[in-house]
């Protein structure tokens, strides 16, 4: 059977759904640390979360976010310090979002 003439359409990884982009590479530090020029709206609430690169590898942890509220910059810690030697500027990051947290119930005891 020969497929010639078809358009396959190779669909992306299911994984990707879950990642969102947190932004590109402005700078290594002396120490080893990324700081990543932050392309999230969320910036505030994703201290702790894991980063990944474009092959979906994990990097590091993100430690902080420092620079002004406009223009936030995010401090990822890397869990090994011979990848920063191959990190080039404008390399893209992306991030897990933290599982969404179900309401509370209310305080009152039902049934009793």
């Amino acid at each position: 059977m020969k497929t010639e003439g078809y358009n396959t359409t190779v669909l992306p990884d299911p994984r990707w759904r879950v990642l969102k982009k947190l932004g590109r590479v402005e700078q290594v530090t002396r120490d080893g640390n990324l700081i990543i020029i932050c392309e999230t709206p969320e910036a505030s609430r994703i201290i702790g979360l894991t980063v990944y690169d474009e092959e979906m590898r994990r990097i590091g942890k993100i430690v902080d976010v420092i620079g002004r509220v406009e223009e936030p910059r995010i401090v990822v810690k890397l869990e090994n310090l011979e990848t920063a030697s191959t990190v080039k500027p404008g390399t893209v990051y992306y991030y897990k979002p933290a599982p969404e947290k179900r309401p509370r119930r209310s305080g009152r005891r039902s049934g009793r």
